[in-house]
């Protein structure tokens, strides 16, 4: 907060959580029929939201496409060899020696496409033996053509593809180790000390002329390797500079939601407005301004007529009185926040009914903003403050499991940092409004998948019972946010969204923000895991690790499970593209 900053009186639960019918979930993807136009929202995955990567990352995935296709005709152009190798010249000998590399050359590309067909599977090693026995067979298939011969033309072409791979290793030293193999077999047949049993003899040919075509050819492989080189950085660049622009335009619009959503809220409030409660006594409460305002419910600022101690007294929107599932639901958020009495979860007084029978929720009045708005105005958090906040929410979410409680609405506005006179603030949770009280029979929202798209766990996502751990992975997502500045899953519409949370992982947080160690990639990975038994069991466990992350000493069992889950669903990665190719 600046200095001299007026801190505005701030109520909590006040926004209202995104409902989508269960009819149309994610999970019926192409089986119900019903989702026709999210079929179209599913096909545009491969636009701005899988183009959220690194540069490195996606020519990845398009070098194992050109790795399938330059080893298919580099297959077929090895049958053509075999086919006419038996009417070729030179040497018996040689003839077979080639006709054997040859073959061997053949036999790797058909394992190289086999291999690339599956981008998860096409790895360095892939590369590594197609290069090498690409590199062998071509010194014997030049000395067997002819030093001076077009052999070194195709060799080119291997330089080519090979130098604009991501393997450093086979980038730089395949070329270097072609156009030095093919200097010393010139040099050596030229100078007599190989005899020149090739197709295409060079005797003929005088030695200064000679000379001048043997340096002009590893020229040209440098050249070629240099040319390609250039070309890859220059693509990552353009990548990269492209995935700003999207990471960019995706921090301005969650942050143009968040403002949105604060407008509204202002424009339904005003300042210091009368309400349609103004002046109504709930218990020993009595009501005045009008300080918030959501879809369905209002909050008004009130003072307790027997100590005189203001408080936030939270009702429905008068219209919402005849919705019978509204007011228990209602009623069921004043149960499941009053059994809560933990420094980390906002204060529940009383619940009860005014004359008119108007539910209400009697709670602390809270002065300062919500993690949403501290995100609006700085972007993102630094490591030492998101453990802090991380601290504190887990220790308010903890006091939740333990008095059997499931938020299932854990999002940035939901997380509130309070002022407190003669003290530091201090994180609060807000809104359990569409909690779940474990055990309890039935839901009031049976017909409903309940949340905030862009925050709810994919069990949620595809309208099955939330848990704890449903929890721990809106916990991850705001994490996510708080850390990088950007949301984790994020779409034009819900069903994108939905889509997101259900089947893909975000980018790794570690390329979006250089500062992040490595091992709290990790630990986001155990958190955002799509199945429950994969995330921590609690909060707790998660600060933990998050703890541990940021000192570097990381529990050696959470880093093995998280590179588990990274290696079936990696960092940018769809669960359900990848599993169509393997």
């Amino acid at each position: 907060m600046g200095a001299g900053k007026k801190t505005p009186l701030i109520t909590p639960a006040i926004s209202e959580p995104v409902t989508v019918p269960r009819g149309e979930r994610v999970a019926d993807l192409g089986a119900s029929g019903n989702w026709a136009a999210v079929a179209a929202a599913r096909e545009g995955v491969s636009g701005p939201m899988s183009v959220v990567r690194t540069g490195a990352h996606a020519l990845f995935r398009e070098e194992a496409t050109r790795a399938r296709g330059f080893a298919q005709a580099a297959t077929a152009l090895c049958v053509v060899g075999l086919g006419v190798a038996p009417w070729l010249g030179g040497a018996m000998w040689l003839r077979a020696t080639a006709t054997l590399a040859v073959a061997a050359l053949a036999v790797t590309g058909l394992w190289t496409a086999y291999v690339a067909r599956d981008p998860l599977r096409f790895n360095r090693r892939a590369t590594r033996i197609f290069g090498g026995v690409a590199t062998l067979a071509s010194a014997i298939v030049v000395y067997h053509l002819g030093v001076f011969s077009p052999a070194p033309i195709f060799v080119t072409l291997g330089i080519g593809f090979f130098a604009l791979g991501g393997d450093r290793v086979v980038a730089i030293a395949l070329p270097i180790v072609a156009a030095l193999a093919y200097a010393a077999i010139a040099l050596l047949v030229l100078f007599g000390y190989l005899p020149d049993a090739g197709v295409l003899r060079a005797l003929d040919v005088p030695r200064d002329v000679a000379l001048a075509m043997i340096a002009t050819v590893p020229v040209v492989h440098l050249l070629a390797m240099v040319q390609a080189r250039v070309s890859r950085r220059a693509s990552v660049d353009a990548i990269e500079r492209s995935n700003f622009a999207v990471r960019e335009s995706m921090r301005r619009e969650a942050q143009l939601e968040d403002a949105n959503r604060d407008l509204d809220q202002l424009l339904r409030v005003g300042a210091g407005r009368a309400g349609a409660y103004t002046g109504v006594m709930a218990g020993r409460y009595v009501l005045s301004d009008l300080i918030g305002a959501g879809a369905m419910g209002e909050v008004y600022r009130a003072t307790d007529t027997s100590t005189g101690e203001q408080a936030a007294i939270k009702l429905l929107q008068p219209g919402m009185l005849d919705d019978q599932n509204l007011v228990a639901r209602f009623f069921r958020e004043g149960e499941a926040a009053s059994k809560l009495r933990a420094p980390n979860v906002v204060t529940i007084y009383e619940v009860g009914k005014t004359a008119d029978e108007s539910p209400y929720i009697a709670m602390e009045l809270l002065r300062g903003h919500d993690l949403a708005w501290h995100l609006r105005q700085r972007g993102q958090f630094n490591m030492d403050e998101v453990v802090d906040v991380v601290n504190q929410v887990a220790a308010g979410l903890e006091a939740a499991r333990l008095a059997g409680i499931v938020h299932r609405d854990l999002k940035p506005q939901n997380l509130f940092l309070a002022q407190q006179t003669r003290a530091a603030p201090l994180w609060k949770i807000l809104d359990f409004g569409v909690s779940r009280l474990l055990g309890s029979q039935g839901t009031l929202t049976q017909d409903q998948i309940v949340g905030t798209p862009g925050y709810m766990s994919p069990e949620q996502a595809a309208g099955r019972d939330a848990t704890h751990r449903s929890d721990v992975f809106s916990f991850g997502v705001v994490i996510y946010r708080a850390l990088t500045g950007e949301p984790a899953f994020a779409g034009p519409e819900t069903p994108q969204s939905l889509y997101q949370v259900v089947y893909r992982n975000p980018p790794r947080p570690s390329d979006l923000v250089a500062t992040i160690p490595p091992d709290v990639d990790l630990v986001l990975a155990v958190a955002l895991a799509k199945d429950p038994e994969d995330r921590f069991a609690s909060a707790l466990e998660l600060a933990s690790a998050l703890r541990g992350a940021k000192a570097g000493n990381l529990d050696p069992a959470v880093r093995l499970h998280a590179q588990t889950l990274l290696a079936a669903l990696p960092w940018g990665g769809s669960a359900r593209e990848d599993s169509t190719n393997v």
